[in-house]
């Protein structure tokens, strides 16, 4: 096997909550509202905050143009409140760049992601090219993503998406020969609680965690997720190596049905990289 994964792990403070649909908004202390009156609108995420009580603190942004289409990307740090990383987005045709060694290609009818390529200088020595390629099936939803170090003509990673109707259940990261799992996560919803399209779940997004929530790779869950769980294998026996439970509960949604607020009890799900704990979601509507 070529290459390493290198799991970016983001500590958040976790936070207990209650199971129940709340009809108060805890943030303003007032009734719920709808987001926007405009039936034709469709609203996207702005920012992502990790909350403390009415206060938050590590922040995930997007800066959007009026048409939705992300701009720029910031990450504020919990202690100093300052920018701890950033990206801005220049749009060249089919080409994103992100910065001179990184880059995304978006398909012009879907507006799918499909390529991302990152020149990693995270071990400090060693530099690998990686590009990353991700498959839709006819109806847009991302299937597969073939992971290539160095220029390789064969994958060195293969994920494999599986769904229940457009509701992802499983991700599954295998080495190259698409035998030996490394990785598994499993996802369950409340099937009675339906919501606006609203995050993507892919447990094995080490590489796109702080910018996959402000692009497309096909559609996103709307149902609450209840429950992940992802188990990590060892690549020569098989057998489970580590597991990660994260409940979630504590759901608060708008009128028009977008999740506004949900609470993350259990273990931080290191390939999603999401702000666990009580986390905030803001959104533009256009």
């Amino acid at each position: 096997m070529r290459g390493s994964f290198y799991i970016f792990i983001l500590f958040l403070t976790l936070q207990s909550c209650t199971k129940e649909y709340v009809q108060t908004d805890p943030l303003t202390g007032e009734a719920l509202q709808s987001l926007t009156t405009k039936d034709s609108a469709t609203c996207q995420i702005s920012s992502i905050r990790q909350m403390s009580g009415k206060t938050s603190f590590n922040k995930l942004e997007y800066q959007r143009d009026n048409s939705s289409k992300v701009m720029g990307l910031n990450y504020y740090d919990s202690i100093s409140k300052t920018v701890d990383y950033k990206l801005s987005f220049q749009y060249h045709g089919d080409t994103i760049l992100m910065s001179k060694s990184e880059w995304l290609v978006q398909d012009p009818q879907t507006k799918n992601i499909n390529k991302y390529f990152v020149r990693d200088t995270s071990n400090g020595i060693l530099v690998d090219d990686i590009l990353y390629d991700y498959k839709y099936d006819l109806p847009g939803k991302l299937v597969q993503k073939l992971i290539y170090y160095n220029y390789s003509t064969v994958p060195d990673y293969i994920s494999k998406y599986l769904y229940d109707g457009n509701n992802l259940i499983t991700t599954q990261l295998f080495a190259g020969d698409g035998i030996t799992k490394l990785m598994q996560t499993d996802i369950t919803y409340d099937i009675n609680t339906i919501t606006k399209p609203w995050i993507y779940l892919f447990g094995d997004a080490f590489e796109s965690y702080r910018f996959v929530q402000g692009f497309s790779f096909g559609p996103r869950s709307t149902l609450a997720v209840k429950k992940i769980v992802s188990t990590i294998y060892d690549a020569n026996y098989g057998n489970a190596l580590d597991t990660w439970t994260t409940s979630f509960s504590g759901y608060v949604i708008s009128k028009d049905q977008y999740v506004l607020q949900v609470t993350c009890d259990g273990d931080i799900q290191q390939g999603m990289g999401l702000f666990l704990g009580t986390i905030r979601f803001d959104y533009q509507c256009n």
